[in-house]
Order: structure tokens, then C-alpha cells, then sequence
């Protein structure tokens, strides 16, 4: 099985950044690669609560990633499961945040569960293009986002 891990700091509070993980208003500005977008979230951000993203290309195609949230700590962490509608395979993510200094976050992000290598890289780039539109959203008062893959 393959995993990878992101580790970053984003300049904005662990309040702010929690929210933008958990809050559907603002998951859909961010929580999609390259030029898709969010088009829909259906579910509600719970421990054994369902979850399905709609996301939209340019073009008009759709595609569909769907969940469980195994873990809800207000501030301190997330962990849910992923799937792509069009595999039958299941991932497990975990998003962990700590404040630290100057009202700033820092997070790590893991993603576990990976048959096939290429798929976990594909996942991993994905998940660093929405990290970086994430910085672009978070109310902050300088550029945002250091990210680290390891």
C-alpha cells in the first residue's frame, strides 16, 4: 500500500483553516485540482456522516468523490475516507492543525490506503494544487502557503 504526508503552514488561524475543511461554503471554493471546480457537497461534516463532492470541468464533465468522516476534533483534526466514484478503491485522509506562532497554522495532511503508486501521486499533486488555491482564500494579511511533501 501506498501513502504520502504534506506538511505546510498557512498564514491564517487554526479556527479559519479548520473552517475552510469543514465548513460546504467554503470547501467548494477551494477542494478541486487544477481548473475543476466544486460544483456541489452533499453530506453534512460529522463522526459516521456521509459526504459526496461533485466536481466540474471547463467542459461540462462530472466527477464524484465520496466519504465518511471517522473523526471530527473542532480545531485540531479531521479524518475521512475517499473514493473516487469510478474506482472501488477506499482511502483513508487525515488533516491534523496546530496554532502556532503570529496566529498562524500549521497542518498535515496524509492520505493512506494506495494500491498502485501512480494513483497516490496523481492524489498527492491534487491535493498540493487545492492546498495552494486554499492559501489564496484564507483571510490573511501576507502571501500564504508553505508546503512540504514527504
Amino acid at each position: 500500500m501506498y501513502k504520502f504526508t504534506l506538511e505546510g503552514m498557512l498564514n491564517a488561524s487554526v479556527s479559519d483553516v479548520f473552517d475552510a475543511f469543514s465548513k460546504p461554503e467554503l470547501i467548494v471554493k477551494w477542494c478541486a485540482p487544477g481548473r475543476l471546480t466544486v460544483c456541489k457537497y452533499i453530506g453534512e461534516i460529522s463522526v459516521g456522516s456521509n459526504y459526496r463532492l461533485v466536481f466540474e470541468s471547463d467542459d461540462g464533465f462530472r466527477q464524484m468523490v465520496e466519504g465518511t468522516y471517522n473523526l471530527v476534533e473542532k480545531d485540531k483534526k479531521l479524518s475521512f475516507t475517499w473514493r473516487w466514484e469510478d474506482t472501488h478503491e477506499m482511502t483513508k485522509v487525515c488533516v491534523s492543525f496546530v496554532a502556532i506562532k503570529n496566529g498562524n497554522t500549521q497542518f498535515e495532511l496524509s492520505q493512506v490506503g494506495f494500491k498502485y503508486h501512480n494513483d497516490m501521486l496523481q492524489q498527492q499533486y491534487a491535493w498540493l494544487d487545492c492546498l495552494e488555491k486554499l492559501s489564496r482564500i484564507l483571510p490573511a494579511s501576507e502571501p500564504n502557503a508553505v508546503l512540504q511533501a514527504l
